[in-house]
């Protein structure tokens, strides 16, 4: 049962994170809401927009098409009162009516609305006429004069006249009728003209006008009859009969025109209508339903909305993140706060060392005691420079920097070597330690020997470090077989320490972390060991594991990728394997002349000592300015420059290249076989990028500081001999 303390502790920790999250979920829950509102109105003046642009062009088209007719008509009509007042007979007349019906009704673009000429003519010989084009036989009880298109012409006089919509009495087709009187020059009325036109052709293209899916158009006349609708059900009916449009009567009455009304349609749809009123009376409308209307508005919603949670979960995963890279960076700072005050402890430590018993030895009148200071200042100094390279190589691993440097090396060898480092603790512990190497191992490898060893010995010095005295260690290496021409070995460093517990290991590998975080006042240590072994295993293209049990030791195990050698590889690597000074060494370098440039004087004074059993000699340059100049003045003297990289004047790189630049000048007439002078860095700057920064001045080789006197043999060899 968990208390309400505990409960507080693991949620007010979280409220920001809570909080940020309830922001998040509002914040897209609003954004839903507004774009809903938003995307509504855009939609909905969209529409509007879109119905007034559609409701102009057929109400231009139309009317358009009327006054074609209307103009057709006038033409027409002034040519047949000519004839008539240059003597023309019903025949003639009959004639021109027959030309002009047939030649609008084989026009492509008249055809379907054309219905015919005719007229009534009351002065033509013979008495009153009637004459229709398109040949069509009327009723003989036909009386012209009783029809509306006669009595809306007689009433307009000069003007046109446009009846209502009324059916043909011979095609029985709803039609309209523009008619027209002539006159002649007295204004005697000479007979009246008309253009039928079929209403049906003129509506059907109002009809198909859609604004979205089921939409349709409509006409009405002024008089409040359907002149067109998509049903025939409705057309010729008026208003009143009309119930889907009945409510809109008082509109049409006044003359108002009629945006947004809501209705239902002919097919019992929600629906959204607009009128537009024509100038010759009629309304012109456009229906279409509510459902794909707000469907493309409900569709961008949703979508939005998909999208919107889409944004706020990856959002809120991102805060998630965020919260968590801010607990594991705070847990980091602490963590990299204790390692700070554990380097702390661990640098001052052996500093103490150094100065307090540098202070013994210089108070010693003895020798064996200040033998014995000198011991101690040695291995404390040796353990600095292990707790300064460790730093030194996670911070290489933390800029991504570290890298291999693969040379061909003796297996067996290196691993004694490793062993070898760590049997004097071992010894001092008085505890039993056992080797295998399994015989299928290559004798010669393609590695990095430096880092080898540096994971070996890792393990190793933790394996004894842990290890009660009289314990058990054992390393054993076995290989797992050759994968396309590598071979993969195993290494398993076990011991019957203190042991680890799951929740240790878990955290094991990381930066700047230990099992306990008391391990390193116990038992000393960075910290990095095993975080920067896991770096170098990775970079072997192996794995590093663990398996362990409190009280009952533990195993650490890797793996790494690997090229077979050569065997000539070895013997040379064996005949370069100790570096220890000979006799023949002696030989070989005594009285051989040397310049040291290098500023500092008790760097010169550890050198001229180290150097002292050799019997060299050694010229100083406190500068790079006095190394070239020294150099300059007599280029065969000297068999190798050992050159400082930061110097005053004239840093060891610039010394190099102006060196370099010298040497071409003399020719070769004037120097010696080997054309150049071997030039050897000797600096604190021990990175690859350094290394290659020096080789690339013109040095030929690099020494890093402190110098390890073995490494300075090896490389007198090399340039020496």
């Amino acid at each position: 049962m968990i208390s309400k303390q505990d409960l507080l502790k693991k949620i007010l920790p979280k409220a920001p994170l809570f909080a940020e999250v309830l922001f998040t979920l509002l914040a897209f829950l609003t954004m839903a809401v507004l774009s809903f509102v938003f995307m509504n109105t855009i939609v909905h003046g969209h529409l509007i927009r879109n119905t007034e642009t559609v409701l102009s062009f057929q109400r231009s088209g139309v009317e358009n098409r009327m006054f074609e007719y209307s103009t057709v008509l006038d033409i027409s009509s002034w040519r047949i009162c000519e004839m008539i007042l240059n003597g023309a007979n019903a025949k003639d007349v009959q004639n021109y009516l027959d030309g002009i019906s047939t030649q609008y009704s084989s026009n492509e673009k008249y055809s379907m609305f054309f219905n015919g000429f005719a007229g009534y003519f009351e002065t033509l010989p013979g008495g009153p006429v009637f004459l229709s084009g398109l040949n069509r036989n009327h009723p003989k009880t036909f009386d012209p004069s009783e029809h509306p298109w006669y009595k809306e012409a007689i009433s307009a006089h000069w003007g046109i006249a446009e009846t209502l919509v009324y059916e043909d009495i011979v095609t029985k087709e709803a039609i309209l009728v523009y008619s027209r009187c002539i006159f002649d020059d007295e204004d005697r009325r000479l007979g009246v003209v008309c253009l039928r036109i079929n209403v049906s052709a003129l509506g059907r293209e109002v009809i198909e006008t859609s604004l979205a899916q089921g939409g349709y158009g409509m006409i009405l006349s002024r008089d409040l009859v359907m002149i067109a609708h998509p049903s025939n059900d409705f057309v010729g009916k008026y208003i009143d009969d009309i119930h889907t449009l009945l409510y809109l009567k008082e509109d049409f009455i006044k003359g108002r025109e009629v945006s947004e009304s809501h209705m239902v349609s002919y097919r019992e749809e929600s629906s959204i209508a607009f009128f537009r009123k024509l100038s010759n009376g009629w309304y012109l409308g456009l229906v279409t339903p509510k459902g794909p209307y707000y469907q493309s508005v409900t569709s961008m919603t949703l979508i939005l909305s998909a999208l919107g949670v889409i944004l706020a979960v990856v959002l809120i995963f991102i805060l998630i993140r965020i919260d968590s890279a801010r607990s594991k960076s705070d847990t980091e700072s602490r963590h990299k706060s204790a390692f700070l005050a554990n380097m702390s402890h661990e640098i001052r430590t052996p500093m103490n060392a150094i100065i307090g018993m540098t202070t013994i030895g210089k108070a010693a009148s003895e020798s064996s005691r200040k033998d014995y200071c000198f011991t101690k200042i040695q291995d404390a100094s040796k353990h600095l420079l292990g707790v300064i390279n460790d730093i030194l190589d996670m911070s290489k691993i933390e800029a991504g920097k570290l890298e291999l440097s693969s040379i061909e090396f003796n297996f067996r060898h290196i691993v004694q070597r490793a062993v070898d480092i760590m049997n004097f603790r071992i010894d001092e512990k008085r505890q039993n330690f056992y080797l295998q190497i399994d015989n299928d191992i290559p004798q010669t490898i393609i590695a990095d020997d430096q880092r080898f060893t540096q994971v070996v010995t890792n393990l190793l010095g933790n394996a004894v470090k842990f290890t009660p005295e009289e314990g058990s260690i054992s390393l054993d290496a076995i290989s797992l077989g050759e994968e396309n021409g590598l071979y993969r070995i195993q290494i398993s460093v076990s011991d019957t320490g203190i042991g680890i517990t799951k929740e240790q290991m878990d955290k094991l590998f990381n930066s700047f972390h230990q099992a306990e975080t008391s391990t390193t006042r116990k038992f000393g240590g960075t910290g990095l060991g095993l975080s920067i072994s896991k770096s170098i295993i990775d970079l072997m293209g192996g794995d590093i594991t663990v398996s362990s049990e409190p009280g009952n030791g533990s195993t650490f195990s890797f793996t790494m990728l690997v090229k077979k050698g050569t065997k000539e590889t070895q013997e040379l690597y064996d005949a370069k394997l100790s570096s220890k000074m000979t006799k023949q060494d002696i030989a070989l370098f005594e009285g051989k002349q040397i310049m040291l440039a290098e500023d500092m004087e008790i760097n010169r004074e550890i050198v001229l000592t180290m150097f002292e059993p050799l019997k060299l000699k050694i010229d100083c340059a406190e500068n790079g300015m006095e190394a070239v100049r020294k150099f300059c003045s007599a280029p065969d003297k000297y068999e190798v420059i050992f050159m400082d990289v930061h110097m005053p004047e004239l840093d060891g790189y610039e010394a190099t290249r102006r060196i370099r630049s010298f040497e071409k000048g003399l020719g070769k007439q004037k120097w010696k076989p080997h054309n150049r002078v071997p030039v050897i860095a000797m600096t604190a700057n021990v990175f690859k990028e350094d290394i290659e920064k020096c080789l690339e001045s013109g040095m030929d080789d690099h020494l890093g500081k402190p110098l390890d006197f073995d490494v300075v043999i090896e490389k007198l060899r090399i340039h020496l001999s």
